[in-house]
């Protein structure tokens, strides 16, 4: 009896042992995830004297900021979320596996790797930040991954599949828009957003068509543009306010320095 009760106080201890053990091992791996978690995340933080200012225009936005432009990206994201909104209410579950858009850079880029992504709306005034893995890195691969996509190749050597770049046949469009305050406030968000990629359009494919359109010829125009400084490299530029009619409207210096055409509605 007693060395029955002996060898079951020992079993207990070691089972006892093996539970602290197993705990200690499960918080190491938390540890190890969240350390892993902030310092991705600290690369993606705004530092504090990173200052956001609205007219900022960044140097790789190859394309006229455009009053057009920014009415047809509100009308495209309103009702898109208006139609997410409406699906939640109806079937929250349904509406977390077929979600008809996505924001955040991260969630983005996760978007353009698994080729979810119709277009890209982007904010213009997204902070410079030129740490490994920062914004700027981030910004610089989501535009890589709208002209190249990642595929799954067979290897008959390796006798194993693996993804490799692409060319897209059709480059994913990347319309900028807004800057990242009003973009955020496009989708109802308390957080600024710097980017927003459209899964799905459905429901919405004439606004999407228009934002399409005119996006296209705010590029084209932007091309036509004969600015003195094109010869050099790419760099920043910033809106300037003019008074209209009734109120101030922020104007792209690049339509100051030559004769833009307006964008009209029968364009293709």
């Amino acid at each position: 009896g007693a060395a029955s009760v002996s060898a079951a106080k020992a079993a207990a201890g070691g089972a006892a042992a093996g539970n602290k053990g197993g705990a200690a091992l499960a918080g190491a791996q938390a540890e190890e995830r969240l350390s892993a978690g902030s310092e991705a995340s600290s690369a993606l933080a705004r530092p504090k004297e990173a200052h956001s200012d609205p007219r900022l225009v960044r140097e790789y936005v190859d394309q006229l900021i455009l009053p057009e432009v920014n009415e047809a990206c509100m009308d495209l994201l309103t009702e898109t979320h208006r139609l997410q909104e409406k699906m939640h209410l109806r079937d929250p579950v349904k509406a977390a596996s077929k979600k008809r858009y996505v924001c955040g850079l991260r969630e983005v880029l996760r978007a353009l790797k698994i080729n979810k992504a119709k277009a890209l709306i982007v904010s213009h005034n997204i902070e410079k930040i030129e740490a490994a893995d920062g914004l700027d890195d981030m910004m610089e691969k989501i535009i890589h991954m709208c002209t190249y996509g990642l595929v799954w190749k067979y290897d008959d050597e390796k006798k194993s599949s693996s993804q490799v770049e692409e060319l897209r046949e059709v480059p994913i469009p990347i319309v900028f828009a807004f800057p990242r305050r009003v973009l955020s406030r496009a989708l109802k968000r308390s957080a600024k957003t710097s980017c927003v990629a459209i899964l799905s359009c459905d429901g919405a494919e004439d606004e999407f068509k228009t934002m399409l359109r005119v996006s296209k010829v705010a590029r084209e125009r932007y091309a036509e543009a004969d600015y003195p400084w094109r010869e050099l490299p790419p760099s920043p530029r910033y809106l300037v306010m003019r008074q209209g009619a009734s109120l101030q409207q922020a104007i792209d210096p690049l339509r100051l320095q030559a004769t833009v055409r307006p964008i009209d509605h029968d364009d293709d």
